[in-house]
């Protein structure tokens, strides 16, 4: 490509001989021996990416009278072996002339031969910029190359910078600055005010513009190979995939698999396109109808943590990504930790269970208020005092119940086991950005913690973490490392959290909060559901208490019996109820009923069609939000 454009600028300007450039000294050289020109130069080089041509040597004459043809032959091959000799003699002075003049332009920091030492970057440059793709577990691209070009400038070759920048900014248009910003490009300097010998005219043209430009054969103006990094599917995980902006790759699997897509490489993701496409869809659905500010979620599968989709809503394009707002552009999935209120309740019961604190038989006398330290912490509902198992705290969600059985464990075991699941420490998934959350160790704890934090307040989770600690509660007691590229697949199962026992006890009372609790709304025909519903106060960060807003959220796993896959759904600040039952739930049953119908996993159940519908969980046109809490 630099050849290319040395050699139109040599064409096109016969006034160019005797510059200090490298190329045309040796123009000059050729013409002295050969007696021809630079056109003569010019078209040799022109040849250099094809074929050399071949220069016959002289062979002499054969003699035309037979009388003395042979006595002659001896004299005259002697003349033809010191011609042979003499130009091999001066090629190799030759050659190794050029080897030295490539030495010296190799190691000098002369700026006049830093302009042609430039001239040989564009093609290396292009490609550098070719990039793998990031593709779907279906096969789709999620970001991928296209195919374009740039248009380089070698500027000490330009003879007409405003006219050549109005012919190329009527070629451009939109895709590149206007003549005069052209002009300026086709007329950078160095820093001692020489001519540049390379300078991007504009980048990321459109083949057919860039073939029209070619032809147009514009002294000092040439075309290089580039690429234009694409997002076939719009706002499709677009916080997932990540921006490559023209500095660096911003977020997601762009940012983090970097490496791996600049050297080429295809990165294949867990990610399915229908299942993402189900999430995102219902997830606006649910904020859009409860007024929330924003919503997000994931599907897992349970077994080894691989993420089948993630989405945060509202979402924007990674095509324009200029013109998203941070807020937009942050995965919150993993950089922003919340309360989990109830969600957290099922780790309390499950940390009492493995210390042998209680049982699933056991059972306790439940008021609807209970005094901690200096506060009273109250269930959601006033009820009269009554006998609750442990699977009918987790049913009705009692924070009273929950607390009880807290006390039952002790705060300095609890404490260990909060750890021993993973809280308060990254999840580990091959995504950079996650946040820890807090989880107050229990030095720190103080006298109402143990009122506090076995509901799921006084501590912050990201959503990735909880869900991975739900997998575990799932899959028989294995702690999880969730992953989104294929080549990230753990290649052993994780470290033992809980028994496969406590695992299995707590799989059946989640099952019990939607069969006959709060989750009733997430039931599913034909299988067996386990969740738990969680509606948290969100802390006023200017008050430092807390405000008037919530968190709704849904999480759970089916089949219930043997469960494959995981689904979290959280709608932030929604306006109209603030309770996961009503908010949360409902879009958890049309993404999980989804997922399932769409991996074909067998029912494990009788179909509930014939069933009476659940309760209209839509509240009257002009209830508040505070009429549903006590």
């Amino acid at each position: 490509m630099a050849g290319e454009r040395r050699t139109k600028g040599l064409a096109s300007d016969n006034s160019r001989r005797t510059t200090s450039r490298g190329a045309t000294r040796v123009a000059g050289d050729d013409s002295r021996r050969g007696g021809r020109g630079k056109n003569a130069v010019a078209k040799g080089r022109g040849r250099h990416k094809g074929e050399a041509k071949v220069i016959p040597l002289p062979q002499g004459r054969r003699s035309k009278r037979s009388g003395k043809g042979v006595d002659q032959r001896p004299a005259r091959k002697a003349v033809g072996r010191w011609r042979l000799r003499l130009v091999v003699g001066m090629v190799a002075l030759v050659c190794l002339s050029l080897g030295a003049r490539a030495a010296q332009l190799s190691v000098t920091k002369d700026t006049r031969y830093q302009a042609f030492a430039s001239e040989q970057r564009p093609q290396a440059a292009a490609e550098d910029r070719y990039r793998g793709s990031v593709v779907s577990s279906d096969d789709r691209p999620l970001a991928t190359s296209l195919e374009a070009a740039e248009i380089v400038a070698t500027p000490y070759q330009v003879r007409d910078p405003r006219g050549t920048a109005e012919v190329l900014a009527e070629v451009l248009g939109s895709e590149a600055s206007d003549a005069s910003e052209i002009e300026a490009k086709l007329s950078e300097r160095n820093e001692d005010g020489s001519l540049s010998g390379y300078s991007i005219v504009a980048e990321k043209i459109e083949p057919e513009k860039a073939r029209e430009i070619r032809e147009l054969g514009l002294v000092g103006v040439s075309v290089a190979p580039d690429a234009v990094r694409a997002y076939p599917n719009g706002q499709l995980a677009s916080q997932l995939i990540g921006h490559l902006g023209a500095d660096r790759a911003y977020g997601g699997i762009e940012a983090r698999y970097d490496e791996e897509l600049k050297s080429g490489q295809e990165v294949p993701l867990t990610l399915d396109t229908a299942v993402q496409q189900e999430l995102e869809r219902v997830l606006l659905d649910a904020a859009k109808e409860y007024e929330g500010k924003k919503a997000l979620g994931l599907v897992m599968r349970v077994e080894d943590g691989a993420i089948l989709a993630l989405a945060n809503v509202p979402s924007y394009d990674n095509n324009n990504f200029g013109e998203a707002s941070a807020e937009k552009q942050r995965n919150r999935v993993l950089t922003d930790p919340y309360e989990p209120g109830s969600t957290f309740k099922p780790f309390t019961m499950a940390a009492a269970l493995e210390e042998g604190a209680v049982s699933q038989d056991s059972t306790f006398v439940v008021p609807d208020a209970i005094p901690v330290a200096d506060r009273m912490i109250y269930d959601s509902e006033v009820h009269e005092t009554k006998v609750l198992n442990t699977g009918d705290i987790l049913a009705e969600s009692s924070n009273v119940g929950t607390i009880q059985v807290a006390q039952a464990v002790g705060g300095e075991r609890l404490s260990e086991r909060i750890v021993s699941f993973g809280f308060g420490e990254e999840t580990g998934v091959d995504l950079w950005g996650e946040d820890r959350g807090v989880i107050p160790s229990f030095e720190e704890w103080s006298g109402s913690s143990i009122g506090n934090i076995p509901i799921g307040q006084g501590i912050t989770v990201t959503p990735m973490r909880l869900a991975a600690g739900y997998a575990a509660l799932a899959n028989g007691g294995l702690e999880v490392t969730p992953y989104v590229a294929r080549s990230s697949a753990p290649s052993e199962p994780g470290r033992r959290v809980i028994s496969e026992r406590t695992s299995s006890i707590v799989r059946g009372m989640l099952q019990g909060v939607v069969d006959e609790g709060t989750g009733h709304l997430a039931q599913i025909p034909g299988y067996t559901v386990a969740g738990k519903t969680g509606t948290a106060q969100k802390v006023d960060p200017e008050a430092g208490s807390y405000g008037d807003e919530y968190v709704t959220s849904f999480i759970g796993y089916a089949p219930a019996k043997d469960p494959k896959y995981l689904t979290l759904m959280v709608v932030d600040e929604p306006q109209k109820d603030i309770f996961g039952e009503v908010v949360a739930a409902p879009a958890f049953q049309d993404v999980m009923g989804f997922t399932l119908s769409y991996y074909n996993v067998p029912p494990d159940r009788e179909s509930t069609k014939n069933d009476p519908p659940p309760p209209d969980p839509t509240p009257a046109p002009n209830a508040r939000k505070e009429d549903r809490l006590r």
